[in-house]
């Protein structure tokens, strides 16, 4: 699966960077991974990046049905979708616009930075930045 979850528990966040080429599967399944992580907590913030997508695959209905499903998270956890890319940031767009019942903290923004500001502002002192590698494609 060409994502990398990184549970920060000091931090309170939990960090998906997705890369490459992505799938409906593939968005649609990383909920599983989230959930079944031991350090993961409801009460985290999410951030979601794709920054490193390269190709994207996903249907308005699979978007639909995630926006549908309620959140792993509590309701004041902040969700925070990371597109620079025109196509991914309107797919991020239309699904806040799905998700505004089931995530009312959705946020798209273009740029980490962006993302590490909304944490600061809803955070406090842990919204520090923390690296995230990516593995090798070998």
């Amino acid at each position: 699966m060409p994502v990398v979850l990184k549970i920060d528990p000091q931090r309170r966040i939990v960090y998906s960077a997705f890369y490459g080429s992505i799938t409906d599967a593939e968005v649609a399944g990383h909920r599983s991974s989230i959930a079944s992580d031991p350090d993961f907590n409801p009460a985290f913030n999410e951030v979601v990046d794709f920054s490193s997508v390269t190709e994207v695959n996903l249907s308005e209905s699979t978007l639909s049905a995630m926006a549908q499903t309620p959140s792993l998270f509590n309701d004041s956890a902040l969700h925070i979708v990371v597109a620079p890319a025109d196509i991914l940031f309107r797919i991020a767009s239309r699904y806040q616009g799905f998700a505004q019942l089931s995530r009312p903290n959705l946020f798209v923004v273009r740029t980490r930075e962006e993302a590490y500001q909304l944490l600061s502002a809803g955070q406090g002192p842990h919204a520090k930045t923390f690296k995230i590698t990516r593995p090798s494609d070998s």
